[in-house]
């Protein structure tokens, strides 16, 4: 899911890419960005760019 962040991608897009539903994908955005310390997408697109996760 990650590698997804960087890209301009709609949510609705990647859930359906991953076939899962939307509520799941930002449950799991929100864990992501939590464990990265962010808030939204772009931060966590540039932490995990700067911590090598992408």
């Amino acid at each position: 899911m990650l590698a997804y962040l960087p890209h301009r991608i709609k949510h609705r897009d990647i859930a359906a890419e991953l076939d899962i539903t939307l509520n799941t994908l930002r449950t799991h955005l929100a864990s992501i960005y939590r464990k990265l310390g962010v808030t939204d997408r772009d931060d966590a697109a540039t932490r995990a760019t700067e911590t090598g996760l992408l």
